[in-house]
């Protein structure tokens, strides 16, 4: 009687054990952001554009690729194949909007701006016209900040996720916003 009684209260600690060390994990400030940077750089070579969103081919598959990413490091109720219909639901999910460049697409995106407000596992969105606008097909594109001006994406050439520079990718696009998933 005894090894059970001794089993049954080691089992309830483990248990009370994992319940507390796993809500604090969740709330630790940094912990969606560093997950989502990983997962991205885990991702690398992969077609993350096929599962769950019907598109035939990954040449314009950035948004799902993205939100596949985002569905394995655990952020939820982010899912399109829309760069700014995926926008929305992340501000509607408490993201942060930061402004890189809001309608001057005839230079090259700034550096310092974009270092000074970027973190790793930053979400960043661009496109052709205002994001308040639907901007469909190749006018968006979006991607997973990596370090310094490294970015995580879909490869518009072969569907392929990939790191690459960031000017390699979005330099082209006058609107520029950078999300970060809330704290």
């Amino acid at each position: 009687m005894r090894v059970l009684q001794l089993n049954k209260h080691t089992l309830i600690a483990f248990l009370f054990c994992a319940l507390v060390l796993g809500q604090s994990a969740a709330a630790s400030p940094q912990t969606s952001q560093r997950r989502l940077y990983e997962v991205a750089g885990q991702s690398l070579g992969k077609e993350l554009w096929k599962p769950g969103y019907g598109l035939s081919v990954g040449t314009l598959g950035c948004a799902a690729a993205v939100c596949n990413v985002l569905k394995k490091a655990g952020v939820t109720k982010v899912s399109s194949p829309v760069v700014t219909v995926m926008r929305r639901q992340l501000l509607s999910k408490g993201c942060r909007e930061f402004i890189v460049r809001d309608g001057d697409g005839k230079k090259a995106i700034n550096d310092q701006m974009l270092l000074k407000h970027s973190r790793p596992g930053d979400i960043l969105i661009a496109t052709m016209e205002p994001p308040s606008r639907l901007n469909g097909g190749g006018n968006a594109h979006c991607g997973i900040m990596a370090k310094g001006l490294q970015i995580y994406t879909n490869d518009w050439n072969n569907g392929i996720w990939s790191e690459v520079n960031v000017h390699q990718m979005f330099d082209t696009y006058p609107y520029v916003r950078l999300l970060r998933l809330p704290q």
